[in-house]
């Protein structure tokens, strides 16, 4: 085999190796570079995946901490309002609990206190006439209140006849001090015992006369008339009583009405605060439509609908307890007169809704005049406005100013009001004479400083 055989063999070998090496190495680097490639390509997607998870949680983060920075505010809000609302709460209950100490104890003071301190207000004209026509009588009575025996002995026994007249003068004077002094310690509940008081000092009376004549005996007239005065003047207390009671009963049906004004007018704020609270939550809502879809508008306009529903109700409510809130007429109507201030016959008729008309009396006597006023009249109304007004209307010729209508002063007698009264069917006590008591005393002391005042000496020099 020759040298060129031998290389041409050697060369057929060898080439298929050399190009199978070089194949394998191209394809090895091929590999490589896509591999590292890859792994570049890898890389870099981590790595933007890796910022846009970054970006994504920085941005959550944020947001979470914006949405609790946002809560915790709405909480301390939230809890500033509860603090506020329940410190309002706590105020409001101390007030309404010092109101109603305040009203009770008024209550109390004023039901152990009658309407007027006049007791000739508080009496009938039955009792008093009744009361003036026994007393006469008893006084006529008391100088004969022994019968039987006055007189008959008197020619044969002058000392005994003249006794006995003694007696019976003393008596008589004796049973009507007993009974006066009874009836004037008398109280609504205490009237049989005055009673038996009175029937003990007759007993022991007449037993004082017997022992001077077995015959002698207490008129039987007086004995009557002495317990027909007692009788009246028991009823008379009983009918105080009554009234008194009445008293107490009226200014506990004007608390309860007062505490029915209260709630409504508690009432009409809660209406009102809640009538404004719908009112924005509908401005509110509607702003907030102007950016929505035609179908989110629609979801939109059902609450709405229900916001206005409860706005018209909230209104209602306000007005209902509004109208509650002012439907009183119940009062008083005065009539009280100022002699020193205004003469004798002069009456004003007026009206008062206070729970206590007397203050109002009293302020009208403060300082716009020189004396305070005297109360011949307060009557009682469910309709206290319109009383007055057919009271002004009745009077309306006997008006002392007749361009000024709202000066409620007029020339008439206690016995117009009466008789006016009386036909409109008002059953009421009057104290027909006034008592003026600050301007007839300024009138005694004005009298005695001028007798009091020393003459002037006149000296010639």
């Amino acid at each position: 085999m020759d040298l060129n055989t031998l290389l041409i063999i050697t060369i057929a070998v060898l080439v298929p190796v050399i190009l199978t090496v070089i194949i394998l190495k191209k394809r090895a680097k091929i590999i490589d570079d896509a591999t590292r490639f890859a792994n570049k390509l890898k890389k870099e997607a981590t790595s933007e995946s890796e910022s846009l998870v970054e970006e994504a949680r920085s941005n959550a983060e944020r947001i979470i901490a914006d949405a609790e920075y946002k809560q915790h505010a709405a909480e301390a809000r939230i809890e500033r309002l509860n603090s506020a609302d329940k410190e309002i709460q706590a105020r409001l209950k101390q007030a309404r609990e010092l109101i109603e100490d305040i009203t009770d104890k008024s209550c109390q003071y004023a039901a152990d206190i009658e309407l007027l301190t006049e007791d000739d207000l508080l009496s009938s004209t039955s009792y008093q006439n009744d009361r003036k026509d026994v007393k006469a009588k008893l006084k006529s009575l008391a100088t004969d209140a022994i019968t039987n025996v006055r007189g008959y002995n008197s020619d044969v026994n002058i000392g005994k006849f003249v006794a006995i007249s003694a007696k019976a003068d003393m008596a008589g004077a004796l049973l009507l001090s007993v009974v006066e002094m009874l009836c004037s310690k008398m109280n609504a509940n205490n009237g049989h015992l005055a009673a038996e008081k009175l029937a003990e000092t007759i007993i022991a009376t007449e037993a004082l006369v017997k022992s001077i004549d077995s015959r002698a005996e207490i008129n039987s007239d007086l004995k009557a008339l002495l317990m027909k005065r007692l009788e009246i003047e028991a009823n008379y207390k009983k009918a105080k009583q009554i009234a008194k009671e009445e008293q107490r009963e009226l200014r506990e049906q004007q608390r309860e009405e007062k505490k029915a004004r209260d709630e409504a007018l508690k009432a009409q704020k809660e209406a009102e605060k809640e009538e404004k609270i719908k009112a924005e939550a509908i401005a509110e809502l509607e702003q907030q439509m102007l950016n929505k879809t035609e179908a989110e508008r629609e979801i939109y306009q059902l609450q709405l609908d229900a916001l206005q529903a409860e706005l018209a109700l909230a209104h209602e409510k306000m007005e209902r307890a509004k109208s509650r809130a002012q439907e009183t007429k119940q009062g008083h109507v005065y009539v009280i007169s100022n002699i020193g201030s205004f003469g004798k016959d002069v009456l004003k008729i007026g009206m008062t809704r206070r729970l206590e008309p007397m203050d109002r009396v009293r302020e009208l006597g403060d300082a716009s005049v020189p004396f305070t006023f005297d109360v011949h009249a307060l009557i009682e109304s469910d309709d206290a406005p319109d009383l007055e007004a057919t009271l002004h209307r009745a009077f309306d010729s006997k008006r002392v100013n007749m361009v000024n209508r709202r000066k409620e002063y007029f020339r008439v007698s206690m016995e117009d009001i009466e008789r006016e009264l009386e036909q409109l069917e008002i059953n009421a006590l009057l104290n027909k004479v006034p008592s003026a008591d600050e301007y007839y005393q300024s009138l005694k002391l004005s009298s005695q400083t001028i007798t009091n005042k020393e003459p002037v000496e006149l000296h010639q020099s």
